[in-house]
């Protein structure tokens, strides 16, 4: 096994265990939604990131650059809307209509007070930047 290819299937696990963290955290927040609950923006994050598992699953049975850039591609936009859940989530939370800046809406997402949500932002982050340095290792210099 390549390193590449190890590294590959490392990205898969943090993206299994992100999936699992981020199906846990949406449960927590339908048993307490509001009635602006989000669904598209969930739904559109939730196809995306599965989209990109599913590409990257085509990946490590290829091992095909364009495949893998097409994986990040695809995360890259649901991570998007993971980011606007975020917001939502905020602005649920603590009852305003702006949510403020992006630091201080991550700030508190990484503050740990809700340790799921947390996680989730975290292994999802890293497995993003490890999927893209598997894009670039994986991708021949002409």
């Amino acid at each position: 096994m390549t390193p590449t290819a190890f590294l590959a299937g490392l990205v898969l696990g943090f993206l299994a265990v992100t999936a699992i963290l981020g199906v846990a955290s949406l449960l927590a927040w339908r048993r307490h939604r509001a009635e602006d609950f989000p669904t598209t923006k969930v739904t559109t994050h939730i196809a995306l990131q599965v989209a990109s598992i599913m590409l990257w699953i085509v990946f490590l049975v290829t091992m095909r650059p364009w495949v893998a850039w097409t994986a990040f591609a695809v995360i890259t936009a649901g991570q998007v809307f993971g980011d606007l859940l975020m917001f939502a989530s905020y602005r649920a939370r603590h009852r305003i209509a702006k949510a403020g800046s992006y630091i201080a809406v991550a700030k508190d997402v990484l503050g740990f007070t809700r340790p799921v949500p947390a996680l989730h932002a975290i292994i999802g982050a890293l497995g993003w930047l490890a999927m893209l340095v598997v894009c670039i290792l994986a991708t021949p210099a002409y």
